[in-house]
């Protein structure tokens, strides 16, 4: 369904079935161990361990390429398995081709995204494909110029897909709330020139 929005942006609830959703979970925690890929980064002659659990997949060509560094972006993997095959439906349903996907891990409401916008690889045609799996958090936009707040609940196996305008006219936000208690995965898929 399309949004109320001054943009392009669609939400399939039901993109993934629940088991579909936490098998793939499960996979990303257990077999990728997404929940312990928490980011450290160098400041001068200090390390910080920051809020961000993070991996990537991606093509042989970007993982050779080396444009995403595992300091900033996590440890990348190759398509395999489930996510090769999410990879794959993605592109069917959205009619583009992605060679990179962000996953990120939230633990728990007290993890969380302030407002911002991506990248935008394609100008204000900009596509950004979201998976949501595990616990379903309120996700919200708010518009630029009047600062007026939309927002909806990410439910699990469901996909969000930003489109034109989105990243021009809103930020968005997965926001603190510490009444969630279990973790979240979101899976955003990139366009080709993501840095």
């Amino acid at each position: 369904m399309k949004l109320p929005l001054d943009c392009l942006v669609e939400y399939t609830p039901d993109f993934l079935t629940q088991n579909e959703a936490d098998t793939l979970y499960e996979i990303l925690i257990n077999e990728y161990n997404l929940h312990k890929n928490q980011l450290v980064v160098t400041v001068g002659d200090k390390e910080l361990v920051t809020d961000s659990f993070k991996i990537l997949f991606a093509t042989e060509r970007l993982i050779q390429l080396n444009n995403h560094p595992e300091s900033i972006h996590g440890k990348a993997f190759l398509w395999s398995g489930l996510m090769a095959t999410l990879k794959e439906r993605v592109e069917k349903f959205t009619g583009n081709q992605f060679e990179l996907a962000m996953c990120l891990f939230y633990p728990n409401g007290n993890y969380f995204a302030p407002y911002h916008f991506d990248q935008q690889t394609s100008g204000y045609k900009t596509i950004l494909p979201s998976i949501s799996l595990g616990e379903t958090r309120q996700f919200s936009f708010k518009k630029n110029d009047t600062e007026e707040v939309y927002s909806l609940d990410l439910a699990n196996g469901s996909l969000l897909v930003m489109k034109d305008y989105s990243q021009e006219r809103y930020t968005h936000s997965l926001p603190k709330n510490p009444v969630y208690k279990n973790g979240r995965i979101n899976i955003t898929f990139r366009e080709s020139g993501f840095k």
